[in-house]
Formats: structure tokens, sequence, C-alpha cells
């Protein structure tokens, strides 16, 4: 054996040992006699499946460090108008380095494959999708990349040939964001050419849909259309679709009814809808969409980091664990209902990924030890990630020290 880890306890409470060879699980037993060239002992801390994020806007990560470059004028500007100042500025060099920073982050916290998006428009051109496709092949012998061609700011001007173009350099998704295009018309060219682009290239996709509370925002719905008339079928991931939390109920239900019909999977990154869904004014509404009743239709739902420092969401750490305790929260899995948010945080988005994914003798091996007795335990204190073992290898390892003087 490679690697054995041993006294590890499952998501099942059985405690095991774990043999890898060769980047996969080769053996999952209560005790291997046999020894390995190395060995980690978890003194029966929780072992789980390794972490996915299916969403990061990778190139507007750290956005604040740009900003603080530019003359005061400009970083006196509202943030959105700020941002269109910040992004001319990107060079791939800048993009790269940025996204190693979270990269790393998300290698230490336990992550084992990411889908980046890169910014595609007037005011940054191909600079954010050169930056990410240099980080994809930097990180490449570590774990797995996508990158999203994504048309932030709609695709009117040159952006349809800048999709084009990225889409020709090696782009592995189309991304969209139809509903904030000015008219029904123009909302539903862009994510008529958006899935155009897809079928040409044999490419996924991956769409921002309707992240406003207007209940008049309903491009979910042309979205579910287009994936079943181009029999696109499980290649399409919707994201945030808070106008949906919004709808009457029966137009909700039917376009529930669609989003399954269409083999969708919705990403509710209800960390970042809770501040970039702007209200009215007070009482704030919940800026998040139907996620119970998603579920309950059989729509997989996933949640993802989505935003690292940047003008929607000002925090973040690209971890995942992190990413889980917001959605307990704001999704309201509470109690036993807590276990529903792992797969959302592993399975689901492995499985829009494209990424063969789990704990079982064969599966590669990804896999994340904490240090807590049991999930519940990991989300409630935010346990360090004691073992990061990434395609059969060791790639991190945390140790939180505390001191207490009480004399």
């Amino acid at each position: 054996m490679d690697i054995i880890i041993r006294n590890a306890r499952l998501l099942s409470a059985q405690v095991v040992d774990v043999g890898i060879e060769d980047g996969l699980i080769a053996a999952l037993e209560p005790s291997l006699s046999v020894t390995a060239n190395a060995e980690y002992d978890l003194n029966e801390q929780l072992l789980m499946p390794a972490f996915v994020n299916g969403q990061l806007h990778a190139c507007k990560v750290f956005w604040r460090r740009k900003l603080a470059s530019l003359p005061e004028n400009i970083r006196a500007l509202p943030r959105f108008e700020a941002a269109k100042h910040v992004k001319t500025t990107y060079t791939p060099e800048d993009v790269a380095n940025r996204v190693s920073e979270v990269v790393r982050l998300a290698i230490a916290n336990g992550t084992c494959a990411m889908r980046l998006f890169a910014d595609v428009d007037e005011a940054s051109g191909l600079n954010a999708l050169k930056g990410l496709l240099q980080v994809k092949r930097d990180f490449a012998h570590v774990l797995p990349l996508q990158v999203v061609a994504f048309p932030q700011d709609g695709v009117g001007g040159k952006t349809k040939q800048l999709m084009l173009d990225a889409l020709e350099m090696g782009a592995d998704v189309v991304g969209g964001i139809p509903w904030i295009e000015g008219s029904e018309a123009d909302k539903k060219a862009h994510a008529e050419m958006c899935f155009d682009l897809a079928v040409t290239f044999d490419k996924d996709v991956h769409m921002v849909a309707d992240d406003t509370t207007d209940i008049t925002s309903r491009t979910l719905e042309h979205i579910a259309e287009l994936t079943i008339n181009h029999n696109y079928q499980h290649r399409v991931a919707a994201t945030q679709c808070a106008a949906l939390a919004f709808y009457d109920d029966a137009y909700a239900h039917k376009v529930i009814d669609k989003v399954k019909q269409a083999g969708i999977t919705v990403f509710s990154n209800a960390h970042v809808s809770l501040i970039t869904t702007e209200p009215n004014g007070e009482p704030y509404p919940r800026g998040i969409t139907r996620i119970h009743q998603l579920q309950a239709a059989g729509v997989p739902v996933a949640c993802a980091q989505d935003d690292i420092d940047n003008w929607y969401y000002p925090f973040g750490r690209n971890d995942m664990l992190e990413v889980a305790q917001f959605m307990a929260h704001t999704g309201n899995f509470a109690w036993h209902a807590l276990r529903e948010v792992i797969p959302m945080v592993t399975r689901i988005p492995a499985q829009v990924l494209g990424i063969d994914h789990g704990l079982a003798v064969g599966k590669p091996a990804n896999l994340v030890g904490l240090a807590a007795s049991d999930w519940h335990e990991a989300v409630q204190f935010q346990a360090e990630k004691t073992l990061v073992i990434l395609g059969g290898k060791k790639r991190a390892q945390q140790a939180r020290q505390q001191h207490l003087w009480l004399d």
C-alpha cells in the first residue's frame, strides 16, 4: 500500500482502516494487517470524501487589493461602478496570481475539484480566461479545475465574439447570465446564444438565473425549456434562482417541474444571496431559492463558495465546511436534517463536474479528515482538516493550537 489511514470514523460512525494504492482506495476494512509507505492515525476522527466547489467567480477574488491601487475618486465609487475600473486592470499574470492563492486555500481546506468562472467582456477581454487557463495547467497534477467562459456584463458589443474566442482557446464550460439583460427579447437571445455555443463546442452550460427578488425576472423557465429542446438534460446548472422564492406558488411549481424535466442542478449559494439579492427595504426578505421544494421534486441542489472578497460578497476563505454551515442556517437544515447538506458540498457538485467521487473501494482517493467525531461537530466547530488526500497523495494537514491559562 502507498498510504494507510488508520482508525478513521466514517459518516456512518463505523471505524475503519483505509488503504490507498495507485491513487485509488484499495481497501476499507475494520483493521488492515498490511503496512504502507506512509500511515496516518486519525484516532477515530471523521474521514469523508473531499469537498467539491462547483462555482467560484475566480477572476474577481481579492478585488480590494486591486481597488486599493486605483485613484481615490474610483475607490469612492459604489462597488459595482468601481468594479468596472478594476476589471480594466486585469492581466493574465495578475489573475493567475490571485486565483492560485484561492486554489491553495481550497487544497488546504480539503477540496478536490473546482469550477472557476472567468469574466469575458469588453472591460477585461480574455485576460481573466487566460489567467484561469494558466492556473488550470499549474495545478493539473493536484486537482481538476474547470474554466467557465462567463459573459458577466451581457452579450452585447464584442462579447459574442469574445465568448467564441474563449471556447476556441480551451474554456471547458459555457456560462451565462441572461437575467441581467434589459428586455425580455435580449434575455432570451442571451440564453439562446449560450446554448448554441455549448452545442457547437459540445460543452456543458452553467448559468446564473434570476438573482433578484423581482418576480418579473423569469429566465429559469426559459433555461429549462432550452435544455429540453436541445436534449441537454443533465448538462446544465443554474445558480441562485432567487426570484423563484418570490413567484406565486402555482408558477413556482410549474417552473420547478420544468427544471426537474430538464435535469438541471440548482446551485443555491445562500450566504452570497443574502447579501447580493438586494431588497427594496426592511423587513428584508430571504434572498434564497426554494431549496426544499426543489429537493422534494427531485431536483439536485448544491451549494458553492461562489465569491471571495469581491463586489458581490466581501468575505469567504474557500472552505466548503464554512459554506455548509451557511447552508445549514439559511436553508433551514438543522438537527437530523444537517446530514442533507453533505451531498450539497460533495456528491452533487461532483456529478455536475463529471468527477468520480466517494469513499468506497475503487474510487479515487480524494479524502479529508476532520478533527471531529461526526458531521454535526465538524460543522459546529468548523473543524480543522487534519489530513487532506488528493489523488492518492497527502496534500495538506492542519493542527489548531490553543492555550488557556486559568489560574
